[in-house]
């Protein structure tokens, strides 16, 4: 049984495992503090379950060890379990969360000491301290919370201190992640009128028409178009790490999926078709990738960021420099709603995980659906009652 020492409200917790092969004692050891306001008496009692539980732990010959710091815990993560799990961009992506915004503050910190308000009040702290937005903020927790997942999984700790935690709320910024209709018809003319490399344009208008990813989009290769059946099949995404591009499995197992193709996509691919069979003649030998629908001048595989700031220089000094391209998706979306196409197929059509994450991100145009639904019944009915 673990022996159990009250220290001025503190209680230290030993645990006898065994010996070792010299015959000395093996003992495992802990520290539990109670909620501040706990009586005596109930502190006592927490404490037992708390020992309960720790011997539980060490005599089923966990790796528990509460005395490791966050950043031992982090280095064990992104050695053993992120590289066999987590996409390169996403171990990428993590360890500059960790690096510019957790090891600072976490790092140095014991896992014991790890506390749900302490959380709470780390995220404050980026938020208020460091200038993070509440979306930023956010993706910090996402590594924390991730980090601590695995180590529950592992028996490094015995709580996880993520659970319960207050994450800042999103602020509304003033920016919309939609145009109008009008508005999409304007930039349409926008990417029709500016002098800017066809190809370029062709990109934008897929995207727009398709409510594709990015990397989607410049993933697809002319096996995946299918112009007599007027599809395309979406099965990979182009994933670009430390100037390398490859393809990747997508972002979802929905994300795998076959979309419908209208006229004006065709005829862009059919374009897109066309200019390709003269880069091929122009580079010969050189053409790295002859059968990718969207490459880089030179053949290979287009980086995406090659696209966005293309888009930038396109939009700069126009109504439409706060222009991104995940926003063309939004621009599709949202498009398809306003003219009544049921959520559970725009849903589809997106990728999207389940109807929920549709809905969710969708949330202010449904809701000015669901008024002008209201308002249509009235329209309908209220001259009846006068």
């Amino acid at each position: 049984m673990a022996n159990i020492t009250n220290r001025n409200g503190k209680f230290l917790i030993r645990v006898f495992t065994g010996r070792d092969i010299s015959g000395k004692q093996i003992v495992k050891s802990t520290t539990y503090v109670p909620p501040e306001g706990t009586s005596p008496k109930k502190a006592e009692k927490l404490a037992q379950e708390y020992a309960f539980e720790f011997e539980r732990h060490c005599k089923g010959y966990t790796q528990l060890n509460e005395n490791m710091r966050f950043s031992e815990l982090t280095e064990w993560y992104f050695k053993n379990y992120a590289p066999e799990e987590l996409k390169p961009t996403t171990v990428l992506n993590y360890e500059s969360q960790y690096r510019n915004h957790i090891a600072p503050i976490l790092g140095n910190k014991k896992l014991k000491d790890i506390t749900t308000p302490m959380l709470t009040e780390f995220l404050k702290v980026l938020g208020k301290e460091h200038h993070l937005n509440p979306i930023s903020v956010r993706k910090v927790y996402i590594v924390v919370q991730s980090i601590y997942r695995r180590a529950l999984q592992q028996g490094f700790a015995r709580d996880n201190p993520c659970q319960n935690v207050i994450i800042p709320k999103k602020r509304d910024s003033g920016k919309r992640y939609s145009l109008s209709e009008e508005e999409t018809k304007r930039f349409l003319h926008l990417i029709r009128d500016r002098p800017w490399d066809e190809d370029v344009k062709r990109i934008l208008i897929v995207l727009l028409f398709t409510g594709m990813r990015i990397g989607e989009c410049l993933d697809l290769a002319w096996e995946d178009i299918d112009f007599e059946k007027k599809t395309i099949f979406i099965h990979h995404t182009l994933s670009c790490v430390d100037g390398e591009c490859y393809l990747d499995s997508p972002k979802t197992k929905s994300s795998i999926r076959l979309i419908a193709m209208n006229s004006t996509v065709e005829k862009c691919l059919r374009d897109q078709q066309a200019y390709i069979e003269q880069l091929k003649m122009a580079l010969g030998n050189k053409y790295a990738h002859p059968e990718m629908v969207f490459p880089s001048g030179l053949g290979n595989y287009r980086d995406c960021s090659s696209v966005y700031h293309s888009l930038k220089r396109m939009t700069k000094g126009t109504e439409f420099e706060d222009m991104t391209l995940h926003k063309l998706r939004h621009c599709n979306a949202t498009l398809l709603l306003n003219s009544g196409v049921d959520l559970k197929v725009i849903s589809e059509h997106l990728g999207h995980c389940d109807i929920g994450v549709t809905a969710n991100i969708y949330a202010d145009v449904l809701q000015k659906q669901k008024i002008r639904l209201a308002d249509t019944i009235d329209d309908k009915l209220s001259d009846e009652l006068s």
